[in-house]
């Protein structure tokens, strides 16, 4: 029997007890007191269960705050597995302390090599051999007011006290140039499943985001291109129309020099001046077509005047022609 049960046998137990003893008249009798005491009990024992069931509630609650804390803390402390600290180079920095060089891409770790435990990892392949792979670093830089993330690296001609770091997802040139070689660094094995995931999202959209940046450069380089391009063909078409005067003139081209425009206009006035000569021209030879006209018909009349010859003096006259 639990400890609350035992309580409530000796708590009947004692109202039995109360309600068959005997109570002088001038206390009211043994009944009303009765009433009394077991109201007071009833009230003490709910209190009681309530309390319990609360205590029992507050226990649970508290078993599965511990719990989560115990898992939180567990991978905390093996989600991040093993770490290199690169202290901030100074004036004051031990020559064997770690430090970190930038060279050709890569960053170059000297003093954390096979020695300090960064070294190649073995796994067993299908075939049963032992395969060596070269392991992953996570790389942070920073200070005393917080550390950023830089990325994922992996660990590359590694000796006992040099390594090279390849960056896994390509820098670009302006990230890279970005990196302070002089501050203090923190190399990581692992990094947390949730943190890992945040990280490559978030890897992710940058590279997206670049790509965009990249494809939008090129458009705009392109649309440059084609704004020049136009910008040179509209600047011939407007020294082909307007004249060129930096340009020597050419023999019969003096649209070359001179330009479409001018030398059009120039060749409709000629030609208009052409169209007015013309017609002067044609003015004229109708007023001497009229007046060779009227000369004609002038010497007609004057012939049908003169008297008409006879036989004999059309012969004599046919005669002395003849000689």
């Amino acid at each position: 029997m639990s400890t609350l049960g035992r309580v409530c046998l000796v708590l009947t137990l004692l109202l039995m007890v109360i309600a068959v003893a005997p109570i002088p008249a001038p206390y009211g009798g043994w009944v009303p007191r009765l009433l009394v005491v077991h109201n007071q009990w009833a009230e003490k024992l709910r209190d009681a269960k309530k309390k319990a069931q609360d205590a029992v509630l507050a226990e649970r609650n508290a078993t599965m705050e511990r719990d989560k804390a115990l898992t939180d803390l567990e991978s905390q402390i093996l989600g991040w597995d093993r770490y290199w600290n690169v202290p901030a180079r100074g004036q004051d920095t031990d020559a064997n302390a770690p430090s970190i060089a930038k060279q050709n891409g890569r960053l170059i770790l000297n003093n954390i090599g096979s020695n300090q435990g960064l070294e190649q990892l073995t796994y067993t392949d299908d075939a049963g051999n032992q395969q060596l792979v070269n392991p992953i670093v996570f790389a942070f830089f920073g200070g005393a007011e917080g550390f950023n993330y830089v990325g994922e690296f992996r660990a590359l001609n590694i000796t006992a006290s040099r390594a090279e770091l390849e960056p896994v997802h390509g820098l670009s040139q302006q990230e890279f140039a970005q990196l302070d070689v002089n501050a203090a660094w923190r190399l990581r094995t692992m990094v947390p499943p949730g943190e890992r995931t945040s990280v490559d999202e978030l890897y992710r959209h940058g590279r997206q985001t670049v790509e965009m940046i990249q494809t939008v450069d090129a458009n705009l380089a392109r649309q440059d291109a084609l704004l020049k391009a136009a910008q040179a063909a509209l600047a011939t078409r407007e020294a082909e129309l307007l004249g060129d005067p930096s340009r020597d003139p050419v023999p019969n081209r003096p649209e070359l020099h001179e330009g479409l425009l001018k030398v059009t206009e120039q060749t409709e006035e000629e030609r208009n001046q052409l169209l007015v000569d013309v017609d002067r021209l044609r003015r004229a030879i109708k007023v001497a077509h009229a007046e060779r006209e009227a000369m004609r018909n002038q010497l007609n009349q004057l012939i049908a005047k003169l008297p008409t010859p006879s036989a004999s003096q059309f012969a004599s006259a046919r005669t002395k022609a003849g000689r």
